[in-house]
């Protein structure tokens, strides 16, 4: 491979791993202006939760995410991207925690998880949602601007318990600013 071609096939890993990390701000900030900059419009997405078109499922998860969650976070871990011309696909690995809305548990995780816990001292405000998975993206270069074209989900594991979350003693209770949902994060002073 020439100097030249090396150096395109970096600058196409770097554009796609922004779009790839993109994604992940948006879900995390709700923000769905930002998501949209993600998909191409006629872009497919299969969620497991969600199949079809990608505009579609940025509103859904949108409302998804701050209807079942207070907060999320989703990391992409291993990534491995092959570019050819106008075309990349990647595999991402992914893991994300967020914690459950105190009024969603069981919708979220079932009426054999609020059983397992009954009498154990389950407070039903502090269950948190842990799945590792994969992102298997399609992304096209058009125009010179790269987006998925077709994004499918891969659960490998996932893992649900009873958070020991502490937000108002030790550290904790002084530590901020603390991430939401929105433009009130404070990602968008940084970011404007």
């Amino acid at each position: 491979m020439s100097r030249a071609a090396e150096l395109e096939d970096l600058i196409a890993r770097r554009d796609v791993y922004a779009v790839l990390t993109r994604y992940c701000t948006a879900l995390d900030r709700a923000d769905v202006e930002m998501m949209r900059t993600v998909y191409w419009p006629d872009g497919v997405d299969i969620h497991g939760i969600f199949e079809g078109n990608a505009g579609e499922f940025v509103e859904f998860i949108i409302s998804e995410i701050t209807q079942y969650f207070e907060m999320g976070t989703h990391c992409l871990l291993n990534v491995d991207i092959d570019v050819k011309g106008d075309i990349a696909c990647a595999e991402s690995y992914l893991y994300s925690a967020c914690r459950i809305r105190a009024n969603m548990a069981e919708s979220m995780l079932g009426s054999r998880y609020l059983a397992h816990w009954s009498g154990k001292g389950l407070d039903t405000g502090n269950e948190q949602f842990v799945m590792a998975g994969r992102y298997l993206d399609r992304l096209e270069r058009r125009d010179g601007e790269w987006r998925i074209a077709r994004r499918q989900v891969v659960m490998d594991w996932n893992d649900s318990n009873p958070s020991n979350q502490i937000l108002d003693q030790g550290m904790f209770a002084d530590l901020r600013p603390r991430g939401e949902w929105g433009k009130g994060d404070p990602f968008y002073a940084t970011h404007p």
